[in-house]
């Protein structure tokens, strides 16, 4: 075996050259020797090896510094830049990972939105995208109103009240924020008081919605409330209260049977469409009902149709380029009639009916005058419980028309009894009353008949006892004392009462007779024309009623 210091020493040898070396050692000449077979050669590849490898990691370890500062670099410049954030969202920022609850957060938003809110300011107007923003859109509020029932109607002061939910919506993008910041919180409430516009006691802006043809005012008639917002700012308030307009109705003339209509118009007061569009909340701009407990129950007003439409009325000369937008809604509702017809209508054909019947009472009896009086009456009556619920107008109603009709009717019955009871009780030959025959009597010239004799000149006159009640004394017309000891001819001074048998003559009697027979034509005249010709026209006015529910249905 060679050691490496025996080689080392044939290395150094004088003469030897390293072709002698591998010639002795290999046994072989013009081949270098393997490495294997000397271990000083497999160090020295060993310690280059080493040297790679220290020179490779060194790379690595500066590769890696270099990177490293990069990232320090890149973490320098963040930290400066949250550095330059306000001090006061950099505290917002870090607040909204440790709220206690949702209504810390809630009381911080509050606070945060209206820190710089001017309630009495309009929402800013937003760009519209047809102009590529160089025009701004004014404030668009949708506005729908619940009905749930008619509480009155006053059709002699022309006022309807109505109970109703009135709903706004619109958008204030100066109350929108970033739920994620605030606990996830996704809707608040803002009190509102005194109806719309600015109030002492209102936190946000409303607007200025009114009833045009208003009786009361909205902002007194419903209840203030609170509206609810949205993060991206849209608003909405609901109220309930009651809707009092001033209508022209339509339809009353049908009265009791009558199907009013009533047109309703709300709009802005103080803005016009420069500033404020009005739109009928989902797509209708009303509802009815909704509401169990405050629903139509043993009212006399039922509601029957809603219609909204959007009308735009034409500028004003004050300011040419502004128009008033309002929704005009148009409410139809009926009548209970059949109140009326068991209290007024059916009481007056009764009342009519009784004094119709005194066309068959004797004419005699006391009653029969008291009887059609009373019919009267109660026709007056009951047309002054019909004027009470109408207006004092030009224009007749049904049932104006109809109480005509019966106090028409119950006036002829008083005045057919009493010219029967005078043509009854009548035992004169003519109708020319005695003052006027005593006229005649003292004028000559004109109290004569066309064959010269003085009016009244035969036996059974009564003038000459109108004119000489006391007579001659014990002596009858032709000169001779009647037998009984009475005067023919005269009336006594005092006398006893008398009916309608004590005739003084035959012809008397024979008038009297004659008067009767007029009196009991007239009663068949009213028996066979009157009452008939009653109950037709009370026909024809039931079938126009018929005509007029057919005709609405």
């Amino acid at each position: 075996t060679v050691t490496a210091a025996s080689w080392s020493t044939r290395q150094r040898a004088p003469g030897s050259t390293g072709e002698g070396r591998h010639r002795d050692l290999s046994g072989r000449t013009g081949q270098s020797p393997s490495p294997f077979l000397y271990p000083c050669t497999s160090y020295v590849w060993a310690k280059k090896a080493m040297r790679s490898g220290a020179l490779l990691l060194a790379a690595a370890l500066a590769v890696t510094s270099a990177a490293h500062s990069k990232l320090l670099v890149a973490q320098g410049i963040e930290e400066e830049s949250m550095d330059a954030i306000p001090a006061e969202n950099n505290a917002t920022s870090s607040s909204t990972r440790i709220w206690k609850n949702k209504s810390e957060a809630q009381a911080a938003l509050r606070a945060h939105l209206l820190e710089n809110y001017d309630r009495g300011s309009m929402p800013p107007f937003v760009p519209t995208p047809e102009n590529n923003g160089s025009e701004y859109a004014p404030t668009t509020i949708e506005v729908g109103i619940n009905f749930h029932r008619i509480l009155e109607v006053d059709v002699v002061r022309s006022e309807v009240d109505l109970l109703t939910w009135m709903r706004f919506i619109w958008n204030d993008t100066r109350l929108s924020w970033d739920p994620e910041e605030y606990a996830g919180i996704d809707k608040l409430w803002f009190w509102v008081e005194s109806g719309a516009g600015m109030s002492e006691t209102s936190e946000i802006w409303t607007p200025d919605i009114e009833l045009w043809n208003q009786m009361e005012s909205i902002q007194t008639s419903y209840a203030n409330t609170f509206a609810a917002v949205d993060p991206s700012g849209g608003i909405f308030w609901s109220r309930p209260g009651h809707l009092k307009p001033v209508c022209k109705f339509v339809g009353l003339e049908r009265f009791p049977f009558d199907n009013l209509e009533c047109v309703i118009e709300l709009g802005s007061w103080g803005h016009s469409g420069k500033f404020l569009r009005l739109e009928p909340f989902d797509g209708t701009g009303f509802s009815i009902g909704g509401s169990d407990t405050s629903g139509e129950s043993f009212s006399e007003f039922t509601l029957d149709t809603i219609s909204a439409e959007l009308i735009i009325y034409p500028p004003y000369p004050s300011d040419p380029l502004a128009d008033w937008p309002v929704i005009m809604y148009s409410i139809s509702f009926h009548r209970s009639w059949q109140p009326y017809i068991r209290g007024y209508l059916i009481s007056q054909i009764i009342f009519n009916i009784i004094g119709f019947a005194c066309f068959w009472l004797p004419i005699q009896s006391g009653e029969r005058l008291g009887l059609s009086i009373t019919a009267m009456l109660s026709a007056v009556a009951a047309d002054l419980v019909v004027v009470s619920k109408l207006p004092s107008a030009s224009e007749l109603t049904w049932m104006q028309k109809f109480s005509m009709l019966s106090q028409a009717f119950a006036g002829y019955c008083v005045l057919e009894g009493v010219v029967v009871s005078y043509f009854y009780f009548q035992v004169s030959n003519n109708l020319v009353p005695n003052y006027l025959q005593c006229i005649f009597a003292r004028m000559p010239k004109l109290g004569r008949s066309p064959s010269g004799e003085p009016l009244g000149a035969s036996s059974d006159s009564r003038l000459d006892i109108l004119t000489n009640p006391l007579g001659n004394s014990g002596e009858s017309r032709d000169g001779s004392n009647p037998s009984n000891g009475e005067s023919y001819g005269r009336r006594p001074s005092f006398r006893g009462p008398r009916d309608a048998d004590d005739f003084r003559t035959r012809q008397e009697q024979k008038n009297n007779a004659g008067w009767q027979r007029v009196a009991s034509h007239i009663d068949s005249f009213s028996q066979l024309v009157v009452v008939p010709l009653y109950l037709a026209i009370v026909c024809v006015f039931l079938v126009q009623v018929t005509e007029h529910h057919e005709s609405a249905a």
